[in-house]
């Protein structure tokens, strides 16, 4: 079935006919939905032509982030827009801190996320339509996507917000090539009142701190989007 999924997803890279890329998509996700049942779930996500403005790599430009509100967020199942270069869902990156340490994740062999087994990496995931946040008949988009935050840090870690000392938006991190195509990253800080945490997810995820003076030598350990976070904010803390 993966060889399948693979053969669909070289046939999706070139195919150019919208309606015969619209069957090859719902093949795609009823595969998808089969050998991994949670991207059955809906999730919201943006129109690539819609967050064109954020420009590539890491940013914390005001006006950038602002403008973010304004872009209409929709929703999906995730299966369909799992490997879609046209769209790009929302991912709250939290980067957990106590005190003069920082909490990572290690992806182990039950993940579900294959090309991150044995990197390092931070508490995040994606926002699904139970998050949405409606204030005054629009979507707030940042409401929305702490909600999702909130509850990924409780699935995945146990951190409720009884823990949580401040939480404070860096920036956002756009990146492109494979699955980074399909995301768009909210880089949050959240400082806890305890370091009395730990993965949820026995066999998928576990969880480590690491000192801020001990960084640099887990730098080559790290997930993609944990080094543009360390290169761009720890580095610099």
């Amino acid at each position: 079935m993966q060889q399948k999924l693979n053969k669909i997803l070289e046939e999706i890279k070139v195919e150019t006919d919208k309606w015969k890329l619209k069957a090859l998509h719902e093949e795609k996700a009823s595969i998808l939905e089969e050998l991994k049942p949670s991207t059955k779930e809906r999730i919201i996500y943006f129109e690539e032509s819609e967050v064109a403005f954020v420009p590539t790599g890491f940013t914390n430009m005001e006006a950038i982030i602002d403008a973010m509100q304004t872009v209409p967020a929709l929703v999906d199942r995730r299966s369909i827009l799992e490997y879609n270069a046209v769209q790009r869902h929302p991912i709250p990156y939290v980067i957990v801190k106590h005190q003069n340490k920082y909490f990572f994740i290690i992806r182990e062999g039950n993940s579900g996320e294959i090309r991150l087994i044995g990197k390092m990496g931070m508490l995040g995931g994606h926002v699904g339509e139970e998050d949405i946040h409606v204030s005054n008949k629009d979507v707030d988009l940042f409401k929305t996507i702490e909600n999702g935050l909130y509850r990924e840090l409780m699935e995945e870690a146990g951190i409720t917000s009884e823990m949580i000392e401040s939480i404070h938006l860096e920036g956002l991190i756009k990146l492109s090539g494979g699955v980074e195509d399909d995301h768009l990253g909210f880089v949050y800080m959240v400082e806890l009142r305890t370091d009395d945490i730990q993965s949820q997810e026995e066999g998928v995820i576990k969880g480590l701190w690491v000192d801020k003076e001990d960084l640099p030598s887990i730098k080559d350990k790290l997930e993609n989007w944990s080094k543009v976070v360390y290169e761009e904010i720890l580095q610099k803390k």
